[in-house]
C-alpha cells in the first residue's frame, strides 16, 4: 500500500501536474456538462437510458479531446498515435462509465435522485481514469536526450 501511496504522491508532486489537474477539472467539468445535456435530452426524447448515456458520453469525449489537447496539456496539434491512444482510453472508460451508471440505476433506482447520483459516480470514476491515462499515454511530453 505504501508503494501506491508513494507513486501517487510523486505523480502529484510536480508543478506541471498540479496545473494540469486544475485545467483538467475546468475542461472536464465543461465536458461533463456537454455529456449531461445530451444524456438528459435523449432520455427525455426517447427514454432509452443506455443509449442516452452512450451518446452523451461520445459527445463529451469528442469535445474533451480538443479541450484537453489545447488547454489542459497545451499541445498545438495532434497526431494519429494520440488520437488512437485517446480513443482506446475512452472506449475503456466508456465501459467503466456506462457500467457504473447502470449499476447505480439498478441500485438507486431510476428516479431523479438515482439518475443524477448514478451519473455523478460514473463521471467521477471515469474522469480520474482518463486524466491518469491521458497524462501518461496520450499527451505526455517527449523527452529528448542531449548529445
Amino acid at each position: 500500500m505504501d508503494i501506491l501511496k508513494n507513486l501517487f504522491v510523486r505523480f502529484l508532486s510536480t508543478h506541471s501536474t498540479r496545473g494540469q489537474i486544475a485545467r483538467y477539472l475546468v475542461a472536464g467539468s465543461s465536458a461533463v456538462v456537454v455529456d449531461f445535456i445530451l444524456y438528459r435530452l435523449i432520455m427525455w426524447t426517447f427514454d432509452v437510458r443506455l443509449l442516452a448515456k452512450a451518446v452523451g458520453y461520445v459527445g463529451g469525449t469528442v469535445y474533451s479531446f480538443y479541450v484537453n489537447r489545447s488547454f489542459t496539456f497545451k499541445r498545438d496539434s495532434s497526431n494519429r498515435q494520440q488520437v488512437i491512444a485517446y480513443l482506446a482510453i475512452y472506449v475503456l472508460s466508456m465501459f467503466l462509465n456506462t457500467g457504473l451508471n447502470q449499476l447505480g440505476l439498478l441500485t438507486l433506482g431510476t428516479g431523479e435522485l438515482g439518475i443524477n447520483v448514478s451519473f455523478a459516480i460514473a463521471a467521477v470514476a471515469s474522469a480520474a481514469f482518463n486524466f491518469v491515462c491521458m497524462k501518461r499515454f496520450v499527451f505526455r511530453r517527449e523527452h529528448t536526450v542531449s548529445a
